[in-house]
Parts: C-alpha cells; structure tokens; sequence
C-alpha cells in the first residue's frame, strides 16, 4: 500500500513540477502565443511528411527550406563528380529536371555510377539521400487504386446527403453497422447543400453491376447518441481516421480543429480503406432493413426499434468481396497468398508508422478489389475500435478494467490479453496488429485459424498457448515465409520483427534477387542494394503509366483482360504489383532493407544446420 501511496503522489504532482519548471523558462508563454494565434486564425492544413502542420505556421517554411537546401547540396555533390566532357551540359539538364519533380535524369546517372564502378557516390549518407530521392520521386506518382470515375474534389466542396444517392441492396452486416451498395444519383437534390430538416425518402435500385454501383455507404447504428451532428460524429471519431477530412452537416473547422487536437489521422494509402466523405444525415428506411436490424432502427421507422433518428454515414470505395470469403469460394496460387500476406504487412506498417493500431483485424475486416484476379489489391477497413490518440500514441495506460483493449478477443496479441491493470500498467499495441497477421497467415495460405474453434485441430488461445504447438503450414508455402508467420507469432513481443521490416521480408522474397537470401553468400552493401531500388523505381515510373490507364477504367475491355492475363505468363507485372512495389519504395531505407535481408539469411541458416 505504501508504494502505490508513493506513485499516486508522483503521478498526481508530477504535472505541476513540470509546469513549474516550464513557466521558469517561458516555455508555456510561447506556447500560449502560438496556440492563440492558430484559433484566431485557423487555416487550412498541410501534410508534410508524416506531420500535420498549418499553413500559416511560422516554422512550416524554415522547415522546407532546409529540406530543399539539403537536396539541393547532395544532387550539387554527385552532380559535381561527372568528370567526361558533357559533365557541364549533363549538371545542368539533370539539376533543372530534378527541381521541376522529374528525377529520372538524376536516377540513371547515378545508376550508370554504380553500375559501372565509378565511385561517384561514395558516403553511406550520401546513398540514403538518394534513398529519399526514390521515396520522393515514387510517393509523387498518381495511382488509381481509389479510382471510381468520380470527382474527388466534389465531396469536399459539396456537403453530401442521402439525397444525393441510389442505393442498392446491402453488401454486409455487422453488429455496429450496415453496409449498401451506392452511386452518386443522376438528379441531385437541388437542396443538397441545405441543412437537413427531417428524414428522405430512398429509392432502390439493381446494384449487382458493381461498375454501375461503385461506391459502399457505411450507416452506423446509433442508439445512445443524440441526433446532432457534431456529439455523432465526436463519438463516432474512430471511425472517420482513414477518412480524406471530407466532413458535412458541422461546421468544418471546428470539427477538424478539435480532432487534430485529440486524435491522428491517416493518409491514404494502397492497403488502408478508401473512405470518400462522411456526414450525418437522417436514419433512412432502406431494402431488408426491417429484416437485418430492426433494433437500430428509429422508432418511425420501426415501432419496436431503439435507434436514434440520426446517425454517421461513410462513402467508400465499394470492393467485391472481403479475404474470408475469397479464400472459401476459391483456392488462390500461394503467390497470390504471398501477395495478399504482404499487402497486409504493408497495411499494418502504415499504421504503425502513424501511430495507430487497428485492434479488430479479421478475414471480414479485410476487403479485396479483385479486377485482377490472380493479384487482388488487399484493404484494412473497419476502424471502429483503432487506437489513433494523440496523447498516449501505441502504449494507453490500463489502469482500470473500463480501459477498452479493442475488439475480436481471438485475434488479441498476449501482451494485451494477458494484461491486468495497474498504476503503472500499459497496454503496448507496437506489435499487436502484426501477430494477428501471423494468425490471418494461416487462413491466406489455406489452413484453418488455430485460434478459431474448429473440429479438425485443438483451438490455441492466445493468452497461454505454446508456440511449439502451433500446426505446420503446408509444404506448398515457402520456408522463409513459414519463418516469419512463426517469428510473428512469438508470445513476447520483443522477440518479434518490426513490422517495417516484416514487410521487407516478404517484398525482398518477392522481388530481390535469389542469390541475396541463402546463407552462404555475403550480405550486398549499400551500393548494391541502392542499385537493386533505383531499377525497381525505374521500372515503376517508366511502365506504370500504361497500367495506371487500364486499371483506372471502370469497364475492362476483353482486351484489357487478354493484356492483363498475357502479362501474368510472360512474367511482367501487373497493376497491384506495382502498387506494392510502390508502397516498398515510398519507405526505402537501406539500413531496413539490411536487417531483413540479416534475419532472412540467418534464418535459411538455422533450417539448413
């Protein structure tokens, strides 16, 4: 009793010294003067790298200013060691290209470099600057992947309501929300930009054409929030993080100044959810919704529902189908599975790198796009039980059982399970989203989840379970793979990988060259694998255009398709490929690349000795 009697005391007067020592030195005074200029004139956002910062900030400039001297010292210094006699030409033409966004001047005259032995780039620094001229130059790309043939730019200038929609019949239905097949209405409502006064009338339609009804609209049920916009949406926050800050019906800035205050935001990315705009509007009374869930429903709607007369709707991407029921009704290549597995690697890695974790991964939480069949693009959505504040990033204080761990306990990494609070208890979710990818690995390469009852094995719970005990995969699936599913699903979490370098295991499989993953051969330095990222770059930005093209298309031609299957045999790559490619590229690091290429190599050690 007398320790925790000490560290109440620490927790409860620790703020006050710290405030005390911060007034000593004016911190608090700036801070003040800051945040006070921001909410007389709040102004619009900017990302810049991974950071969300105002335009009107006065340290925003200084900062774009070093960076842009920084890259314009390292391109002077490569540039600089072109010694042949079209040096002075070639220094020009490379340096006014780059500055314009054109970096493949710079890319090929680096790559001839070390190709040839030149020596032009020689510091280890110096190789990672060209890594972030890779990351720039690839992150700059347009990709379609969100392609819907609409108007992006539409749903933020135009507040949205289910006025402006044909629904078709529903896709899913959870516990928490129902999804339906969606497309912008051919006549608006005239009044769509007027505040709603009372609920609309919904006409339905035929939606089985997916290229006819290409959006989803998410309704969440809602039966303890009051119908107003703003409490929906405050407590409905998690749900909107992968969402394009497209909101209606509230008053934008104050919506998005709050947010940005409290909780994170996610950039878009190939694996994450293409969430359009959000809005609340009036509960409709749409297709089955009588039969599917008559609670959620408002009581003029339905008399025995408990629903408000209000709730939040999400306009999204509408894919064709989600990971558990592709495996069922079709048995994919394990290339293809090694390709969905990484994809959520990839996911998983953006998450983390923002500092959010999803805490509900499950088969029907992951929805494919399978335009191409053979290589289906991967999506995380679902966010509703995501860790994305601010205040505590990937570790939340547990010191109390009312502190929610997230959803889908089967799933739930043992760190957080087995977690029993305290005052100084922590729930660390660094790594619970990747060993829950280790539990999906089993269901991508075709066996049954070990931490799901089933009748042909034992179920493994995640809190006590031994990882000897874990069953074998296939011999179909390759063995650095099997090293990875194992290495992830390791009960401390200190003994697994990042999942940064997680997913470059599976990218260096998949695209590396063979003779850098056995154990027997020496490690490839720097310039080697820099040579390996820029012709993986250059294949992107040369190749990817005509892709993008086809891809982007909401009817495939037969020819598209002949195109698609003819680049599958000759071994060229297709859309999504690239697209994963791309997302290896936009976080390139060597030093990354080296440790999985170290565990990849030790790894191929152990099975052979």
């Amino acid at each position: 009793m007398s320790v925790r009697a000490v560290g109440t005391r620490i927790l409860k007067h620790g703020t006050s010294l710290i405030r005390h020592i911060c007034n000593k030195r004016n911190i608090n005074t700036i801070t003040d003067k800051i945040n006070a200029a921001q909410q007389v004139a709040p102004k619009p956002r900017e990302y810049v790298g991974n950071q969300v910062i105002q335009r009107g900030f006065g340290l925003r400039n200084v900062g774009v200013q070093i960076g842009l001297q920084a890259r314009r010292i390292l391109i002077d210094n490569v540039l600089n060691r072109v010694t042949n006699s079209l040096a002075s030409d070639l220094r020009k033409r490379a340096a006014r290209r780059i500055f314009y966004g054109d970096s493949r001047p710079f890319f090929a005259l680096v790559g001839v470099s070390l190709a040839s032995g030149t020596g032009i780039l020689t510091r280890e620094e110096e190789l990672e600057g060209v890594c972030w001229e890779i990351r720039e130059a690839v992150s700059k790309i347009k990709w379609h992947y969100h392609d819907v043939n609409l108007d992006e730019s539409k749903f933020g200038n135009t507040p949205l309501t289910l006025n402006d929609f044909c629904f078709g019949k529903p896709i899913a239905k959870g516990s928490n929300a129902v999804v339906y097949a969606a497309k912008i209405s051919s006549e608006q409502s005239s009044t769509s930009s007027e505040p709603v006064t009372g609920p609309v009338k919904v006409k339905t339609e035929d939606s089985s054409d997916i290229t006819k009804f290409p959006l989803a609209l998410k309704m969440m049920f809602n039966y303890d929030i009051q119908s107003n916009s703003m409490a929906i949406l405050k407590a409905m926050h998690r749900e909107t993080v992968p969402a394009r800050l497209y909101y209606s019906n509230v008053e934008i800035s104050d919506w998005e100044n709050e947010m940005s205050m409290r909780n994170r935001q996610l950039p878009p990315h190939p694996n994450v959810v293409a969430i359009f705009s959000v809005f609340t509007d009036y509960v409709p009374e749409l297709e089955d919704c009588k039969g599917l869930y008559p609670a959620a429903l408002p009581k003029r709607i339905h008399p025995e529902g408990e629903g408000r007369n209000m709730s939040l709707f999400l306009l999204m991407k509408r894919y064709n189908t989600n990971l558990q029921d592709f495996i069922t009704s079709s048995s994919p290549s394990n290339r293809t599975s090694i390709l969905l597995f990484t994809q959520l690697l990839e996911g998983i890695t953006h998450l983390s790198r923002h500092s959010i974790a999803h805490r509900d991964l499950k088969s029907d939480n992951i929805l494919l796009d399978t335009s191409e069949p053979e290589t289906p693009i991967l999506v995380i959505s679902d966010f509703g039980c995501c860790l994305a504040d601010k205040s505590h990033g990937l570790t939340l204080p547990y010191t109390s059982y009312d502190v929610d761990k997230g959803g889908n306990t089967a799933l739930m990494a043992p760190e957080i399970i087995g977690q029993q609070p305290g005052t100084f208890s922590v729930l660390d979710y660094r790594k619970s989203d990747l060993w829950a990818a280790g539990a999906l690995g089993y269901e991508i390469f075709g066996h049954v989840n070990p931490f799901y009852e089933n009748q042909d094995q034992q179920k493994l719970r995640s809190i006590d379970y031994e990882e000897k005990k874990l069953p074998p995969l296939s011999e179909g699936v390759p063995f650095i793979i099997k090293a990875l599913i194992g290495n992830i699903l390791q009960r401390k979490p200190n003994k697994r990988l990042d999942p940064e370098v997680a997913a470059n295991v599976c990218q260096l499989f998949l695209w590396a060259p063979s003779s850098w993953l056995k154990y027997d051969t020496k490690l490839p330095s720097s310039a080697e694998i820099l040579q390996w990222l820029l012709s993986l770059t250059t294949k992107v930005l040369c190749e990817v255009r005509i892709n993008n093209e086809a891809f982007s298309r909401s009817t495939r031609s037969d020819q598209d398709k002949a195109r698609s299957e003819e680049n599958t045999r000759s071994g060229r790559r297709t859309y999504p490929e690239y697209l994963l490619i791309s997302s290896f590229l936009v976080r390139a690091k060597i030093s990354n690349i080296k440790a999985a290429l170290s565990w990849i190599q030790s790894s191929n050690y152990e099975v052979d000795y």
